[in-house]
């Protein structure tokens, strides 16, 4: 048992101060032990050992804790991410972004888009509304504040940029499918939030893909034929004409947008109402920029080198068909029927006048229309005729008379067999000829003599080719 240094009293093991007086226990320093040097043994076989094999391997160094060198940085960048992020952005109940309300219209056809005038703007009514209902959710009033939509948005421009191309607003067209254009927003971001205190406004750009029609290249002349009214060589152009690819509601939707689509010519000049239209003629027709326009708001285009169409007229192209226009195309049957027809008209004619005779038939004529000559719209004098000329002999008063008389307008037209169906174009068929049956529609002229006969061609020579018969030749004395 210790003792106090001070008042020599008892000390219990374990106290740090003496009970008696209150001093601290001094406590005596042990002594370290002496350490002792370990020498191992060292038991030697084969040849010596190197000085260098013979040194202590050096200490390994402490491995780090990667992964949680690595956990430590996410969990930085988390916290740095979050606290930009409300650094930033503040509280969405007093922030607009006005990238949301920027309004951009791009329409068009791929490689003629283009971007609607006035449409790159903000959608006033959409940006007024959540204001109001920002400004209510921070408990404020628009009333009290200097805020008007309509001076808030004059304080906002735009750039536009195609790429990075800056793009003014004359030449904001020719755009492709696919091309970008970015709006960037211009404005003074303090001013802003003067005008509307209690809120804060983001936004730099909004970038959009033009989303274009594609254009489809067709031949739109495909098939093509003029549907031709009346007979030829007297024709008129009905339009419009029918073709592969084009029908009335095209042309009716394309004249209400654009105008007529089509450009119509005749033998290279431009067709008029009046101008005659026959068979062998070249009708051209061109897609004008009213008919592309037109087409380009339905997805299509024209192929390169499509947009006319050349097309020699034929028989089949005509309603009412073809006047036969020499007396070698009109076929021997025809011939044969129409004599008989119009034998049957002179008997009747000679009748009606009481003749005890029966009229004689002297001979007969083909009058074919000259170039140039003015047909007009009727079937009239001037058509490709038949002409018969027939003699009676007067007896009533003891005396001979011969006088003559002409049956004309007997007119011969041809046609397709299959004339009028749908496969007209594609398998014509053979041409059947028709004629005038009814003898009240005949023309008949009474002539004195021969010489009055005579007169009555040539006073037509100006207007008529005639091919006569030799029988009707050598009773006028005709020479060609």
């Amino acid at each position: 048992m210790k003792n106090c240094t001070n008042c020599q009293a008892p000390i219990n093991a374990g106290d740090a101060f003496c009970s008696k007086c209150g001093a601290k226990v001094q406590v005596a320093a042990q002594a370290e032990p002496k350490a002792v040097a370990f020498q191992p043994k060292t038991v030697q076989l084969g040849p010596s050992p190197s000085p260098s094999s013979t040194q202590a391997p050096a200490p390994k160094k402490p491995k780090r804790n990667v992964k949680g060198i690595l956990a430590g940085i996410f969990v930085l960048l988390a916290v740095i991410t979050v606290a930009g992020y409300f650094l930033l952005n503040r509280s969405s109940s007093d922030t607009i972004n006005l990238e949301d309300y920027v309004k951009l219209e791009i329409k068009g056809t791929d490689g003629e888009g283009y971007i609607v005038e006035k449409s790159v703007s903000l959608n006033k009514d959409n940006l007024d509304r959540d204001i109001k209902k920002k400004l209510e959710a921070e408990g404020l009033n628009t009333e009290s504040s200097n805020y008007n939509i309509d001076q808030f948005v004059s304080k906002v421009e735009f750039s536009v940029y195609k790429g990075d191309e800056l793009i003014e607003v004359d030449k904001r067209k020719n755009l492709n499918n696919h091309d970008k254009i970015t709006v960037k927003l211009l404005y003074d971001k303090n001013d802003l939030e003067d005008m509307i205190p209690g809120l804060h406004f983001t936004g730099t750009s909004v970038t959009q893909e033009a989303d274009l029609i594609p254009l489809v290249g067709i031949d739109p002349f495909k098939g093509f034929y003029p549907k031709i009214k009346g007979i030829s060589p007297n024709g008129s152009l009905s339009k419009p004409s029918q073709f592969e690819g084009k029908d009335l509601e095209f042309v009716a939707k394309a004249t209400a947008n654009d105008g007529f689509p089509f450009d119509y010519y005749l033998n290279g000049k431009e067709v008029s109402s009046n101008d005659p239209i026959a068979v062998g003629d070249e009708i051209e027709i061109r897609l004008n920029e009213s008919g592309k326009n037109a087409l380009k708001k339905d997805g299509k285009t024209v192929e390169k080198g499509k947009d006319s169409k050349k097309y020699k007229v034929t028989l089949a192209d005509f309603e009412e068909g073809a006047y036969v226009t020499s007396l070698s195309k009109v076929d021997e049957d025809t011939q044969e029927a129409i004599s008989k027809n119009v034998e049957d008209a002179a008997k009747a004619y000679a009748a009606d006048r009481n003749y005890k005779d029966l009229p004689k038939f002297e001979g007969m004529a083909f009058a074919a229309i000259k170039d140039g000559v003015d047909w007009g719209g009727t079937f009239d004098s001037k058509i490709p005729q038949l002409v018969y000329v027939y003699s009676i002999t007067d007896t009533s008063y003891g005396k001979s008379k011969t006088s003559y008389f002409v049956i004309s307008k007997i007119a011969v037209i041809e046609q397709v067999e299959n004339h009028g169906k749908a496969n007209v174009h594609k398998k014509p068929g053979k041409t059947i000829q028709t004629f005038e049956k009814n003898a009240k529609k005949y023309d008949f002229q009474s002539l004195s003599d021969e010489n009055d006969l005579k007169n009555y061609f040539t006073r037509n020579i100006d207007t008529y080719t005639y091919t006569m018969d030799d029988q009707l030749k050598s009773l006028i004395n005709w020479t060609e």
